[in-house]
């Protein structure tokens, strides 16, 4: 019965979506046939296509899909007009142009990325419909651009009129969530690892409470982006909500840093200092919202950490390097959480920096992607768009048009993935569900339908059980391609009804289109999950190397992006656990190499030293320019930092006055855990299990 929870007992927020689905569909259609629109069911793909859970999402998608069908409208017209008498050339240009449209989504984002995708197929959909009149072609481009327009402003202004302010809600308790799991995680620092190890469950994931800390952290700031388009108050302290998750992100830095870096020495590390911000964590995880408190409990926490730090050790055993990291760390992970807790009361108090509504600066997601990876999705998409056209253009049947369509939508949606082949039996999934509700729809019942009232009752089920689905992350692309693809076999339109011939023409098309893609990409350029793996940690590695210059901001989530983009990728062997660990040590190495550099500078270290900081900073993104370094220089670089961090240490500790010397221990604490992450890396190089390490010329099992 919990299979079936989404569709029996769905949430209230799943049954909002489904209800504002049906809606948008009824309003639209409505429309439609009042306007005496030629292709009516165009408007309910449209609507089918477009809704989105989040309406400040779905607004802004809304204009890249008309800016993508308007330049779809203009290039169908441009070839129809080069290349009409030539089933054979204008084939051929379609597939160069929804090629091109494919290799530039693939280097982009969400909605640029959304654009270029409808710029592409929509290009398809319209030149394959005015192939068979070309005078047409311009009517056809333009009732394609009016069916697309009302289609985005209907479901926008039903969205944003029934549920106002939902994208500003979600990033609001989205925003305390990720405070509250940020408390929790403080709790389990002062943990031993066998601890964490029982706690965490699955052997084949390390530390899976931070990769889903930094996915919760990712989410966050990409639901912000459209919180203004549903909420306009919102736009005002929008710019410090984003500043907010950015320094989100980097206390979830220093505290993947620090576990990870613990992990490794068990029970001999004196973790009193973590222990005392356990009761400020406590109240984080049970009350985000209560932000003066907290800020107190930090602030005696940080006061009674650095009381503890001027005090000296309770022992007769000086402080080691793995003490000052622990001391330094718990101190740096108070301050940044105060800083994070006042933004959040300013947030909650709707303060923001200014009245005024400034347009934020581009945002680090909108970031290009691997040519390598663009270009072999390209060709993927072309040798099955090529392979869909010869078919088309050498047998002239108008029932080919719409697997030409759905060929087109396959490979610029599903290519564009990481398993287009499973987005592609997903689409041969929903299709056969749309089938089978379409042809009962069409054969059994529409025949007693004579008003648009009775077409609702009749089709709504349908809608708002794949609404539904739609709302159930896994089963939204079943349920999103059932509904496109239901509107398309049941052709709503004035005054007219499929027959069976084109009925059955339809569904075969859309299978044909399924298997057509499934055969392209599981034979051009293929790549096995160890294959893709490597290359996508090539460039984070890459990243690594280009990340010491520019914004830390840029540096994390990019390389935060490409952590989270693993798993997709990665087999569930023992690759899995050494990519995941191999992306976390990455993370900490370049954003403590930017410490150490900065840091550093400001403890005024004697010339050896800042000579030494340099140079090993320069090799290090040598090591990683071109992606795989050899082993054995990893780990000779992982003991020349470590002793470097050591002689840091003891210059540090000589240091006057106090702000100085607190500098220099900083800085010899980040070239520790650059030290700690070159050996993490090191060690998931080798993947192997049980090995050991050296660190601080201990050798410690891992």
């Amino acid at each position: 019965m919990s299979r079936l929870a989404w569709l029996f007992a769905p949430s209230l927020e799943n049954l909002s979506f489904a209800i504002r689905c049906c809606l948008s569909i009824a309003i639209a259609l409505y429309l439609a046939f009042w306007l005496q629109l030629e292709n009516a069911y165009w408007v309910f793909i449209n609507v089918a296509i477009l809704i989105q859970p989040l309406p400040g999402f779905l607004v802004v998608r809304a204009f890249a899909r008309l800016a993508g069908t308007f330049i779809a409208g203009v290039m169908s017209i441009v070839l129809i007009a080069l290349f009409a008498q030539s089933y054979t050339m204008f084939s051929a240009a379609l597939v160069c142009w929804v090629s091109l449209m494919v290799f530039c989504a693939s280097l982009f984002r969400n909605n640029l990325s959304y654009g270029f995708v409808l710029a592409g197929y929509v290009t398809m959909i319209v030149g394959v419909r005015a192939m068979s009149d070309p005078s047409m072609v311009f009517s056809v481009a333009v009732a394609r651009t009016s069916e697309t327009a009302l289609a985005a402003v209907v479901a926008a202004f039903v969205s944003v009129l029934l549920a106002p302010g939902t994208t500003a809600r979600k990033y609001l308790t989205a925003r305390i969530q990720a405070f509250q799991a940020i408390g929790r995680q403080f709790q389990r620092l002062d943990r031993n690892p066998a601890e964490i190890e029982a706690y965490d469950g699955d052997p084949r994931t390390p530390h899976p409470e931070l990769h889903s800390l930094v996915q919760k952290t990712l989410t966050l700031e990409e639901t912000r982006q459209y919180a203004q388009f549903d909420a306009p108050a919102f736009a005002q302290y929008n710019r410090l909500a984003r500043r907010l998750d950015y320094e989100l992100l980097a206390l979830v830095s220093a505290m993947a840093s620090l576990q990870v870096y613990l992990a490794k020495f068990g029970d001999d590390v004196n973790r009193a200092p973590l222990k005392r911000l356990d009761e400020a964590a406590a109240l984080l995880a049970r009350d985000p919202n209560n932000t003066r408190e907290i800020k107190r409990a930090f602030g005696h926490a940080y006061h009674a950490i650095l009381d503890d730090a001027r005090a000296g050790p309770r022992t007769d055993r000086a402080r080691s390097l793995v003490d000052w990291v622990v001391i330094s760390r718990s101190l740096d992970m108070a301050n940044r959480v105060r800083a994070a807790v006042i933004k959040h009361g300013m947030l909650l108090a709707e303060r923001g920096t200014s009245r005024r509504r400034r347009t934020s600066r581009r945002n680090e997601f909108q970031v290009p992607v691997s040519l390598r990876e663009s270009l072999r999705t390209t060709a993927r998409a072309a040798t099955a768009m090529t392979f869909g056209a010869a078919i088309w253009a050498t047998h002239g049947d108008p029932a080919l048009n719409g697997m030409m369509v759905l060929l087109a939508v396959l490979t610029t949606l599903f290519s564009l993935g990481d398993d287009p082949s499973g987005g592609a039996r997903g689409f041969g999934i929903g299709s056969l569900c749309a089938g089978a509700a379409a042809f009962v729809v069409n054969f059994a019942i529409l025949p007693a339908v004579n008003s648009y009232a009775m077409l609702m009752v009749v089709i709504m089920p349908v809608v708002f059980v794949a609404a539904l689905a739609m709302a159930t992350p896994s089963l939204a692309l079943i349920g999103r391609i059932s509904l496109v693809v239901f509107g398309l076999l049941v052709h709503p339109a004035n005054d007219s009804r499929q027959d069976f011939v084109s009925f059955a023409e339809a569904l075969m098309g859309a299978e044909l289109a399924v298997i057509l893609s499934l055969v392209a990409f599981a034979i051009i350029l293929p790549v096995s999950p160890r294959g893709l793996l490597r290359e996508r940690l090539a460039g984070m590695f890459g990243e690594l190397a280009r990340g010491f210059t520019g914004s830390r901001e840029r540096f994390e989530t990019r390389v935060y992006d490409r952590l989270l983009r693993l798993p997709v990728a990665a087999d569930q062997g023992e690759t899995h656990v050494s990519a995941r660990q191999a992306a976390f040590s990455a993370v900490n190495m370049g954003l403590e190499a930017r410490s150490l550099r900065l840091l550093t500078d400001r403890a005024r270290f004697c010339s050896g030293v800042c000579e030494e900081v340099d140079s090993e900073l320069d090799r290090l993104a040598e090591l990683f320019e071109k992606g795989y370094p050899p082993v054995e220089r990893v780990f000779a670089m992982q003991r020349r930092t470590n002793e470097l961090a050591q002689r840091m240490l003891d210059e540090a500790l000589t240091f006057k006055p106090r702000r100085r010397m607190r500098h220099g221990i900083r800085a010899a604490v980040a070239a520790e855990l650059v030290s700690a992450a070159l050996a993490d890396y090191g060690l998931a190089r080798e993947n192997a299990d049980g090995g050991s390490i050296r660190l601080g010329g201990v050798e410690r099992a891992v």
